[in-house]
Order: C-alpha cells, then sequence, then structure tokens
C-alpha cells in the first residue's frame, strides 16, 4: 500500500513538473509573501504651452511588484518624467533608490531597476502566468504607506480590447467590478481560490469598475518581446446600402478599411476600402467582432495585438481574406510593432517626449500634438483654435509617409520690434520664403541659411509677417534676457 501511494505521488510530481515545463510556471503568491512594494516617485512634467519651462515637481505613489534581478514592475504613468524614485519594502525603514530600466506606452507598464544589488534580500518573486480565471472572484494586493499588506475583492468579468491611458495601440484587458475603494496604481491581482496572479490595475472608477492589464500581457512585456500592430483602421458595416455598393450579400460579414499607417504591417498588404471579412480563420462580423471561444466577442484587433501564447500565432504572419473590387483575395500579412513615424500629431500621452520648440523673432514656434491642446484646462476643446483642433481629431495619423509635422505659431512674445504680430497666436505655419513647413528643424534650417535678406512667414489663414533676417537673432536675444529663456530652440 505504501509503495502504492509512493508510485501515485511519484506520478502526480512527474505530471506536475511537466505541465509546468510545457504551459509555464503559475505560482500562487501568498499573504505573507514579501513581493508588493511601495513605490515614490518625485516628477516634474513639461510645460508644453510655454515649452522651455518645466513645471513645479509632483510627487506620485503607486503600487510596486518584485518580478526578480533586482527589477519592479510598476505603472508607466506613475514614473512618466521621474527626477527621482524611491522603493520602501515592507517592514523596512530603509528606502532604496531605483531608476528606469524599460516602458511600454502602450500597455503603460514599466520596469524599474534597483540601485543596491542588495536591496532584493528577503523579496519574493511574482511570476505572470498565461492563464485567466473568466469571469471568476480576485483579489487586490496593495500596500499602502504606514500599513500592512491589505487585500480587497473584485469580480473579474469579462476581456475586452481597448487603449490604455490613451495609448496607440488596442489591447486585452480584464473588466472588473468592486464594491470596495481601490486606487488602480499598479496593484497586484489574484485569483481568489488559487492565488494564482491574473493582472494588474491599472484604473479604477467612482461607478467601482476597473480595469486590469492581463497576466498574459504582462508576461510578453516582461519578457522584452514585441507588440504587434494591425496597422490600420476599421469602419463597421452595418447599413444595408454600403453593403451593396461594396458588393456584398445580405448574410456577408466583414468590415471596411478605412485608413492604413505607413510602415506599418498593413502598409502594401491591404488596400483602402477593402472588406476585411477573415483573420486567422475567425470571421469578423460586420461591427468588427468575432466569436472567442474562452472569451466570447472580442474586437477584432484582438487578433492582431494579442500576447496570449495560447492564441497567438507562432509565426510572424497572419492570414486574411478580404473583399476586394467586389472579389474576394486572400492575403497575408507580417506582424510589426506600431511604426511611431506614422503618428503625425501625437496624442493621449506623452510617450515621455518633451515638446518641442524654436523662436524667430521672439516668436514661438512648435509641432502640434493633443498635450499641448489640452493644457488650456478642463473645456480645451472649447477654448483652442477650431482649426487645431479638427487636424488632432481628424489627422493624426500620416496619410503617406512624406507627409510632415503640423508646425504652428503658438504666440509671440511681447517685443518692440515684433509689435506688428503681438495678437498672433495658434496659427498654423504654411510656407517660408515660398517652401512649404514640414517640420521644426527644417524650419531652423530654412531660416538659418536662407539667402534672401528678408523671412517671409505666411500662414494658413494668408496671415503674413516678415522680418529682416539679421533683426532674427537680434529679437531673440532680447527675449531670452526679458523672459529667461536660455534657449533658441531645445531639439
Amino acid at each position: 500500500m505504501f509503495h502504492s501511494i509512493q508510485t501515485i505521488r511519484s506520478i502526480w510530481l512527474f505530471l506536475f513538473i511537466f505541465t509546468g515545463t510545457l504551459f509555464g510556471k503559475s505560482v500562487p503568491v501568498g499573504m505573507t509573501d514579501v513581493s508588493i512594494l511601495q513605490i515614490k516617485a518625485t516628477v516634474q512634467y513639461p510645460n508644453f504651452q510655454q515649452p522651455w519651462r518645466f513645471k513645479n515637481p509632483e510627487v506620485r505613489h503607486s503600487t510596486g511588484i518584485y518580478i526578480g534581478d533586482n527589477r519592479i514592475l510598476v505603472p508607466a504613468q506613475a514614473i512618466y518624467f521621474y527626477t527621482s524614485i524611491e522603493v520602501k519594502k515592507p517592514d523596512v525603514l530603509k528606502l532604496y533608490t531605483a531608476e528606469l530600466d524599460r516602458l511600454d506606452p502602450d500597455l503603460g507598464l514599466a520596469i524599474l531597476k534597483l540601485n543596491d544589488p542588495n536591496a532584493s534580500k528577503d523579496l519574493k518573486a511574482v511570476i505572470f502566468p498565461n492563464e485567466l480565471f473568466l469571469p471568476g472572484t480576485g483579489l487586490v494586493m496593495e500596500s499602502k504607506e504606514q500599513r500592512n499588506l491589505e487585500e480587497k475583492k473584485i469580480r473579474m468579468i469579462r476581456l475586452d480590447m481597448d487603449a490604455y491611458s490613451s495609448g496607440y495601440a488596442e489591447l486585452p484587458f480584464i473588466e472588473i467590478q468592486s464594491e470596495e475603494k481601490l486606487d488602480g496604481v499598479g496593484e497586484l491581482i489574484v485569483d481568489s481560490t488559487s492565488r494564482i496572479p491574473q493582472g494588474i490595475l491599472y484604473q479604477f472608477k467612482e461607478n467601482n469598475t476597473g480595469r486590469v492589464i492581463p497576466s498574459f500581457s504582462i508576461k510578453h512585456f516582461i519578457e522584452g518581446k514585441i507588440f504587434p500592430f494591425k496597422g490600420f483602421r476599421f469602419k463597421p458595416l452595418t447599413d444595408t446600402a454600403t453593403r451593396n455598393y461594396y458588393g456584398l450579400k445580405k448574410d456577408d460579414l466583414g468590415v471596411l478599411v478605412a485608413e492604413i499607417y505607413p510602415g506599418s504591417s498593413a502598409d502594401g498588404i491591404l488596400q483602402l476600402e477593402d472588406v476585411l471579412l477573415e483573420v486567422s480563420n475567425s470571421k469578423i462580423d460586420p461591427k468588427g467582432y468575432f466569436d472567442h471561444p474562452k472569451f466570447g466577442k472580442l474586437n477584432l484587433s484582438y487578433l492582431f495585438h494579442n500576447t496570449s501564447e495560447t492564441d497567438s500565432p507562432l509565426v510572424k504572419k497572419i492570414k486574411l481574406k478580404v473583399f476586394r473590387n467586389k472579389k474576394p483575395v486572400s492575403l497575408e500579412m507580417e506582424l510589426k510593432p506600431l511604426p511611431e513615424s506614422a503618428i503625425r500629431i501625437p496624442y493621449g500621452n506623452s510617450r515621455s517626449q518633451t515638446p518641442k520648440y524654436l523662436m524667430l523673432a521672439g516668436m514661438i514656434f512648435q509641432e502640434l500634438s493633443e498635450m499641448y491642446l489640452s493644457e488650456h484646462g478642463n473645456q480645451w476643446r472649447n477654448r483652442v483654435n477650431k482649426e487645431l483642433l479638427y487636424l488632432n481629431d481628424f489627422y493624426r495619423i500620416k496619410r503617406n509617409a512624406n507627409e510632415g509635422k503640423v508646425v504652428f505659431l503658438s504666440q509671440v512674445l511681447p517685443l518692440s520690434g515684433n509689435k506688428a504680430y503681438h495678437t498672433a497666436h495658434q496659427l498654423i505655419l504654411k510656407t517660408v520664403n515660398g517652401t512649404e513647413i514640414q517640420s521644426l528643424g527644417q524650419l531652423q534650417e530654412l531660416v538659418k541659411n536662407a539667402e534672401t535678406p528678408y523671412i517671409h512667414f505666411v500662414m494658413n489663414d494668408g496671415f503674413e509677417m516678415i522680418f529682416k533676417k539679421e533683426e532674427i537673432q537680434t529679437l531673440n536675444t532680447e527675449a531670452k534676457q526679458s523672459f529667461q529663456i536660455q534657449k533658441d530652440s531645445n531639439f
């Protein structure tokens, strides 16, 4: 009997090790495990309206999760533009410092590296697996100042797709509900029964709903893998007249390809007004959804952007079926990361980029971004130039690879030499000496190398400004002294 029990135990242990190796480790996180840390970051955000300045320093508190090798996982929003980062371990008075190791602005996560090689002593690494237990109940593990580790209950409802923190790429997230007050600053979520990590809480609203980054996306990020991006936007095809126009029958599925990112996965493969019917043998309905065997209805972006090893293709190419010119066509698309070069007007989050500016004759020129517009207060959409707002809403993505940035005159610093233009602001710069402007760098070179004695600025609305080339630098010197600006440009 004893030998039989030992044999059964040996078989069970073998199966556990074998399946663990095959499918990845699933290690529970206990209440007493030293894995949850307190992060205090001092940050100093740039001033997008006065880009030669920074705002006053702020302190951001968040949760850190130890992932081994002296590394800590934190929300990216907590450490953007940091000047210092302090890490506090449970029941330890000493504070440790850390530096940024890696960041993904679309996933909204960052990895910190502890400066002291002995700081990770007694810490237990959290391992993020592929499996999700949905729907189900979970526990939020959080550690706050002057408190021990706390746990709060949540309900994990479903998996869905959206952009994190106004990022560019839609990624999977877990929708949750809870009657308890949560912060959404990087708390660890574990399954209530198995205590297997399920994700990180990055958002919680007053209506008691929140969003969690799923564990398989976190695992993908920690392993340093790229996040694929489909490279196109689509339009639902729900009305009969439009479907008839594209030659679709009543029972046909599919959505319309409405925009393609230059240099992306879709560039050169898909065409505008293709009707996308299938992705990886999954049929796409007229609203842009497909049926996932476990998670139900999901946005088609999941088939491109998903990072679950169970669902993601092991090859770099993904099979597509489209309806082009009223004929079915089979295609293959090689998955690539988001081409940042395709973004004409940055939006959502700043992606750690400080605003660029160029001063000419005391006039401040900038490249348009949503961060500049949104700094005009909660009612910024009612306060900014309507042409800039229109471009931000509809022309964020380049229509072709040669399309440049939107350069505009943000303000004129009041000097005696530019008095005629003091009221000019938020005007789009069209040409300088007859040359169309594509970037601040081009504008700087154009003025510097101009062979004519005058510099002629023309705005989109026809407004003109003319300066002698020799007086531009003189006015810049005066502006720097009067307004405490250190440089003519910051790029």
